[in-house]
């Protein structure tokens, strides 16, 4: 094992896993995925004392620790760890949600807990965070030790404490957060109201789209810089924290409940100025203890509000109306133009149903998911009349990227749709044409005649079905499919068999057969001559 100065140096780290059930903790050891956290050692203890063993002989970075063991429980060996200043975050294993046990483990300063049975994702999430609180940790301990808790590292402090609010890392008790500000030496008070500010940005590869990759990177400093520059009031930067919601980019600034709010201007000119259109949400007046709630909420309205981007809304704004049941678009109308494969009036009719809608505030993120789930359900069923695989037609990652950011707004969705429809009447239109299709299978032979290759595909390769495909491939050459993958294997052989030297088998395994008899019976089948025959008169040999 590495020596403690050593792993300071790569950073690498230990940990525990303590559970008296064995095959809970080898779970938990096996599906965990250590290396991403930069753990080198993980140590495996069944009881307490075994445990306090391990601690006192190692240096320790987290312990997963089963709450309830018959020889001493989890809660034991934190309160142990603390009374012995072990710096060892605990993220506690438990059979059952338990407000007091997350209670008592909070005011041991645990990180959190994970409910069985095993979750490997949530289980990484709480590592996450146990060990982002570590890092944390020891940048305050250092700014204390040098004294810089009111120069750079006091900005640091708070937005780590602001951060850990929105996200309840610190238990939405108002007691608890009041010890946290007192913990942390911070100039906040627990009993004021604020305003959570959200500026939602959209997802990363809008950003990347418009400002390029070289720049995205710097965003979200440029935005926070932004907003500490014009939201005053106490919105000061160390009140702005950055985070990220699956791909999405959010910003969030803590300010007094009397603050001037800020107006479209600052919408228009973050615009011209960070080349990305934000939204602006502004929650009411509330307790620290209740900003989680309001960040949860003003996420869902963003969720919803697909029409409205570039704007400013406060928290009991009427961004989308209910909307009646049944199919939002005209689906009758959409298939007669897709059967006559009129692009134009097609792309035409759906932006204008969409623009209604939108007007009409009866767009959410459920309606676009319908409306998305309605059209492609007509597509895939359109493409399947054609004996076309719409999977297949589809199964490329620009249109799986569309396809995932389709219900973001109504600008993406139209986006999805522009390329659904064009993909498909372009397609059909370039299957009736069935000498371009032909054409591309051929190639498809042709680079692939090595390998085991059948008619399924090379259908695969343009997208039909098999049956479709050896139908068009037979009316065009006249042969079928089968034996034109056999003929060109044949003329290459003969190729390669009028090299002096060349070895028959080599030759058949060389244009795909795995059969040397095989080889020899199409052979002489499709030339009337032996392999060896042919060589024979090939070479001069013969003579």
């Amino acid at each position: 094992m590495a020596s403690k100065e050593s792993k300071e140096a790569e950073q690498l780290m230990d940990s525990i896993v303590i559970d008296d059930d064995l095959s809970t903790v080898e779970v938990i050891v096996s599906n965990t995925d250590w290396d991403k956290f930069h753990i080198d050692k993980v140590y495996k203890a069944y009881n307490i004392a075994a445990a306090k063993k391990i601690f006192l002989e190692h240096d320790i970075s987290v312990a997963v620790c089963d709450i309830e063991m018959p020889m001493g429980s989890g809660l034991d060996l934190i309160k142990w760890a603390r009374e012995n200043k072990i710096d060892t975050e605990f993220v506690f294993l438990t059979s059952h949600e338990k407000f007091d046990y997350a209670r008592q483990a909070i005011e041991y300063e645990a990180s959190g807990y994970v409910v069985k049975p095993f979750n490997a994702d949530r289980m990484e999430a709480e590592l996450t965070t146990a060990l982002q609180k570590r890092s944390d940790r020891s940048k305050i301990r250092k700014a204390a030790q040098y004294e810089e808790w009111y120069a750079g590292s006091l900005e640091y402090v708070e937005g780590s404490f602001w951060d850990d609010v929105l996200q309840q890392r610190i238990l939405a008790d108002r007691a608890i957060i009041g010890k946290e500000i007192e913990r942390r030496r911070l100039l906040v008070d627990p009993d004021a109201e604020y305003r959570l500010i959200l500026i939602a940005s959209g997802n990363l590869e809008g950003i990347e789209e418009t400002r390029g990759k070289d720049l995205a990177g710097l965003y979200e400093k440029e935005l926070a810089d932004y907003a500490a520059e014009h939201l005053g009031g106490g919105a000061i930067s160390s009140r702005i924290v950055n985070y990220h919601l699956k791909n999405l980019i959010y910003t969030a600034v803590i300010a007094k409940a009397d603050i001037s709010f800020p107006e479209q201007e600052f919408v228009d000119e973050a615009k011209e100025k960070l080349k990305n259109v934000i939204t602006v949400y502004i929650s009411n007046p509330c307790n620290i203890e209740k900003l989680y709630e309001a960040r949860l909420h003003i996420e869902e309205l963003d969720k919803n509000n697909v029409a409205s981007k570039g704007r400013i809304f406060h928290e009991n704004d009427e961004i989308v109306l209910a909307s009646e049941k049944g199919h939002m678009l005209d689906q009758e109308q959409i298939r007669l133009l897709l059967n006559e494969k009129k692009k134009k009036e097609l792309l035409n009719l759906l932006k204008f149903s969409m623009e209604s809608l939108a007007a009409q505030k009866k767009l959410s993120a459920a309606v676009l998911t319908e409306i998305k789930q309605d059209l492609l359900q007509i597509v895939f069923v359109y493409l399947h009349s054609k004996e076309i695989q719409a999977n297949q037609l589809f199964a490329n990652e620009a249109f799986v990227s569309l396809e995932d950011q389709a219900t973001e707004s109504l600008v993406n969705m139209m986006r999805y749709q522009v390329h659904l429809i064009s993909r498909t009447i372009d397609y059909v239109s370039e299957v009736e044409q069935s000498d371009s299709i032909v054409q591309r299978a051929k190639k498809y032979v042709h680079d692939h005649y090595k390998e085991d290759i059948s008619r399924t595909e090379v259908a695969e390769s343009v997208f039909l079905t098999p049956e479709y495909m050896a139908k068009m491939f037979k009316k065009e050459t006249g042969i079928s499919l089968k034996q034109y993958i056999s003929d060109y294997r044949i003329s290459v052989a003969k190729e390669l068999l009028a090299s002096p030297g060349a070895r028959i088998s080599d030759v058949a395994s060389e244009v795909g057969f795995d059969n040397f008899s095989y080889f020899s019976t199409v052979f002489k089948k499709t030339t009337g001559y032996t392999p060896n025959e042919y060589q024979a008169m090939a070479t001069g040999q013969d003579q």
